[in-house]
């Protein structure tokens, strides 16, 4: 349950998550989501190349450079990228008891000029 005390931040919240869950399906169904990986890939394996034949063997040091980015990756992805909470009414409430408890008198919608 999310608590939002005035109702611009109401209305916010709920743009902001179905514009972010709008994006997050239109990046998944293009597979740009596999970008950051062949990006990640692409850019070990030119600087595996770049390396001397001094470092040894350089798939084996590409590989763990990979895996280490990957994870890093798959981990953004799913932390700032994937909505994890799914967008629904029920889940978002108006809360008035801090504007109450402060003395300060949030009006309702039908007593603003916005309810035209």
């Amino acid at each position: 349950m999310l608590h939002t005390n005035d109702y611009l931040e109401y209305y916010l919240t709920l743009v902001g998550w179905i514009i972010n869950s709008g994006v997050w399906n239109m990046i998944e169904d293009s597979g740009l989501v596999a970008a950051p990986f062949a990006a990640i890939i692409i850019s070990e394996w030119l600087k595996a190349r770049a390396e001397g034949a001094d470092e040894g063997n350089k798939g084996v040091l590409s590989l763990a450079r990979v895996e280490n980015r990957f994870y890093t990756a798959i981990l953004v992805i799913i932390f700032c990228c994937m909505p994890l909470v799914t967008v629904s009414i029920d889940t978002l409430q108006f809360d008035r008891s801090r504007s109450e408890q402060c003395q300060y008198s949030v009006p309702n919608p039908t007593d603003t000029g916005w309810n035209t």
